[in-house]
C-alpha cells in the first residue's frame, strides 16, 4: 500500500495524446508529459525523485498530487519495479 493506504491502483491517462513515458539519459524512469513521477539519477543516494501525479494521469479520488504516493513530493526510493503491459 502507498502512503495514502490505497491498494495498487491503475491510473488512466487524461488524454490519448499525453506521453506516458519520458526518456532522458540524465534521469531514471519518468512517467507523464509533466513528469507525474520522476526517478532521479542515482536515486537511492538523494531525494531528487519526485511525484506530481495528476497532470498526465488521473489521481484517485480524494488524493492530492504532491503527497499521493509518499506523503511528500520528493523521495528516495529503496527499490523500484516497472512493468510493461503488452
Amino acid at each position: 500500500k502507498c502512503h495514502s493506504e490505497l491498494a495498487p491502483t491503475k491510473m488512466r491517462r487524461k488524454s490519448e495524446s499525453v506521453n506516458t513515458v519520458y526518456h532522458c539519459s540524465s534521469l531514471g524512469p519518468t512517467f507523464g508529459a509533466n513528469h507525474d513521477m520522476c526517478v532521479g539519477n542515482n536515486a537511492n543516494s538523494n531525494t531528487c525523485s519526485y511525484t506530481k501525479v495528476g497532470f498526465s494521469f488521473e489521481l484517485p479520488s480524494g488524493q492530492t498530487f504532491s503527497d499521493f504516493l509518499r506523503g511528500s513530493q520528493n523521495f528516495r526510493p529503496a527499490e523500484m519495479e516497472v512493468f510493461a503491459i503488452k
